[in-house]
């Protein structure tokens, strides 16, 4: 209903792909300084990947040697808990471990839950979908399976919470009740003022909570049109039906200097602007999807080379987080691209963990086990092993390892201090799980438990993304288009603008049928709407689908593509494939809303090819070359063929000279390229 949150203080409504915010959320932080201290100032952001955004922003106005109080809602709300709650927060992955063995044993009284619960996914399934609730404060009140879930979740709650636990998902709700009281509130809240940027994004128990925290301060919130994300997945309508302020602001579109900005208000709103002239937007097609990263990499280092830009220049955009984001930071990485990201860290596929997940198996282990264990892991010292087993306790003599084998020299020395940063990251988190596991009580102390609990992070950290923000420096910024928002990098790619991936389908939960969701009431999300929802949230049509379930998530899909265009200022890149990676080689079909703005838009033109400069593509060069080489050399044999020796030489000792002075990585290709050599003379054979 209108007003259901109701404030004292000023919303500001800003056009999207304007490049308003920033300006606004700038003017109206030196308004308060001009009142305020900046200590006295605190600026609350929608989310936490957005912190460092908003930081940066502000602080080169504050003056002195002052900084900017700049925190995202949920941090705010972990400071509030922390200084009233003795219960420790539990991480992510902490939470899932505790989710799987709460659930182990529940014998589930609905038939439907009872035959899902033999399914290999369903605690991962289950536990996804209580954290969504806990983050909704979803009532789960009508539906009887999700009614049963709600009560296995509050069970879940008080079980932590008799053992001094709780959820992040917890946390707004707390702190909400915390400051409830005014006195708490006014010991707590040490704020003159709130700057709340995204507030487009703010959810009710979000909005909720700023209503208690604000009480009392200046208030100014800034929002923009038609640019809702997170927000729009769990509330449908327009912001405007769900606030109401004492001051109300809308201000007017200006003109869009930029084609990526262009792009990004078309997908967006529908509207059809001038030519800016400025900067580019093009497709960059490839035959599959592995191709597609090759050919990212290769433009990225030619911009490099040709621009002089930096890494951290560049973003690198898909529609969600999960496995497909870190085989993509992966790709990127084996291309010799460093990498960040906000939202995934790559816990599996770190060899550091994989290393600690073999001590801790041969650990947990015993007889022909761990045999095996060594014989397929011949860098495990057995000497090494056997005195850390005679140790008390787990995370000591994981600690142990790490220092007698090595290992974090071998991290310093094997990898670039951006990845060995985050290497040394994760073995920290293993030894914290250690840490948790002797400190819990109601977990049993032993290698066995251990492993299982280190083998299912390992096993699910592909598929899930942090609540928090990592932050780190220096590499390509590699995120689902929700963490890149708001931000600013000279060149955006946006991966997989395939129909398979924008729309996509309309995917909510592998716990029941999609039919069933949409018509379940109390699920935490849109669901069931009807022509007008559709209509209210979005102010753009681009599918014929009758069906309003499927439109509303055709709009939010095309809105997620706009957004992530938008935080490109100077280059917008349109990457798709033709083939998708099966055995089959089925094709795909670009993008409804890609193919729609390139038939709209005549300044969207496709990338022009560039020589090949990235490491991953030069590797590829330099054993084709011995390929053809070898193939040339072998003709002259049979056929009536003339092959420049002389040229060849003179390729191959340059070859040669580059990889003598490439240190590591050039004496990997060196192998490599003799390897190839002996293979193609018959000195070696493949088995």
């Amino acid at each position: 209903m209108p007003g259901e949150h109701s404030f004292n203080g000023s919303l500001i409504m800003t056009p999207f792909a304007s490049g308003m915010v920033r300006d606004v959320v700038v003017d109206r932080y030196q308004q308060l300084l001009d009142e305020y201290d900046s200590e006295e100032i605190l600026v609350l952001t929608g989310s936490p990947t957005s912190m460092g955004t908003f930081r940066t922003l502000l602080d080169d106005i504050v003056p002195g040697a002052a900084v900017p109080r700049v925190t995202s809602l949920v941090v705010q709300a972990t400071e509030v808990v922390n200084k009233t709650d003795d219960r420790t927060i539990l991480s992510d992955t902490l939470r899932r471990e505790l989710v799987h063995r709460f659930l182990e044993d529940y014998d589930w009284e609905c038939d439907y839950l009872h035959r899902a619960a033999q399914q290999p996914s369903f605690a991962e399934d289950i536990g996804g979908l209580m954290e969504t609730a806990t983050w909704q404060n979803a009532p789960f009140d009508t539906t009887r399976e999700l009614v049963e879930i709600a009560s296995v979740r509050d069970a879940f709650h008080e079980w932590l919470a008799d053992h001094d636990h709780m959820v992040r998902g917890q946390l707004i709700d707390e702190a909400t009740s915390v400051l409830e009281d005014p006195d708490q509130r006014n010991d707590i809240v040490d704020a003159s003022a709130i700057l709340a940027v995204e507030f487009e994004e703010f959810l009710p128990p979000d909005r909720r909570y700023l209503q208690t925290i604000s009480g009392g301060v200046d208030l100014v919130c800034v929002a923009e049109t038609d640019a809702s994300i997170r927000r729009t997945r769990m509330e449908s309508g327009s912001l405007a039906d769900q606030v109401s302020f004492t001051d109300e602001e809308t201000l007017d579109r200006e003109d869009i200097t930029r084609r990526p900005e262009a792009a990004a208000a078309y997908w967006a709103r529908g509207i059809v602007p001038d030519d800016p002239e400025r900067g580019q937007v093009n497709v960059l097609a490839a035959e599959t999807s592995d191709e597609q990263l090759h050919q990212v990499a290769d433009e990225i280092e030619r911009l490099r080379e040709t621009e002089e830009w930096n890494y951290d220049d560049f973003a690198v955009g898909l529609q969600h987080s999960g496995s497909a984001l870190t085989d993509t930071l992966r790709g990127l990485e084996r291309s010799g691209l460093p990498t960040e990201s906000s939202t995934i860290v790559g816990f599996g596929d770190d060899p550091a963990v994989r290393e600690l997940l073999q001590v801790t198996r041969y650990l947990a282990s015993g007889g022909e086990h761990r045999e095996q264990i060594l014989a397929d892991h011949s860098t495990l010292d057995q000497e090494l092993l056997e005195d850390i087993e005679a140790m008390n306790g787990l995370a000591a003599p994981l600690r142990r390892w790490a220092t007698d084998s090595n290992l974090k020299h071998r991290i310093a020395d094997e990898n670039d201090p951006l990845d060995a940063r985050t290497q040394f990251s994760d073995v920290e988190r293993v030894f914290r799980m250690a840490s948790f596991v002797e400190d819990t009580a109601f977990i049993d102390t032993s290698w066995q438990s251990f492993a299982a609990m280190l083998e299912r992070a390992h096993e699910y950290a592909p598929q899930h993304n942090q609540t928090s923000a990592t932050e780190r420096d220096g590499g390509v910024q590699v995120d689902h288009v929700e963490a890149i928002k708001n931000g600013r990098y000279r060149a955006v790619f946006l991966l997989d603008l395939v129909d398979e991936e924008y729309p996509g389908d309309a995917w909510l939960t592998r716990l029941f049928p999609q039919e069933r969701v949409a018509g379940m009431p109390d699920y935490p999300g849109v669901t069931n709407v009807d022509a007008d929802d559709v209509e209210a949230t979005f102010s753009t049509d681009s599918t014929e689908s009758s069906r309003p379930l499927r439109r509303y998530y055709a709009e939010l899909s095309r809105r997620r593509l706009a957004s992530g265009a938008a935080a490109a200022t100077d280059r917008l890149y349109c990457c798709l494939y033709e083939y998708e990676d099966t055995a089959l080689e089925e094709r795909t079909q670009a993008s409804r809303f890609l193919a729609d703005a390139y038939r709209t838009l005549f300044w969207i033109t496709e990338a022009p090819d560039e020589t090949i400069r990235s490491e991953r593509a030069a590797e590829e060069y330099l054993l084709s070359r011995v390929d053809r080489a070898l193939s040339d050399v072998r003709r002259s044999r049979s056929q009536d063929v003339t092959v420049a020796l002389d040229d060849l030489e003179a390729d191959l000792t340059e070859v040669h000279e580059l990889l003598e002075n490439s240190s590591r990585r050039g004496e990997r290709l060196r192998d490599a390229l003799h390897a190839r050599v002996d293979f193609a003379m018959g000195e070696i054979r493949s088995e």
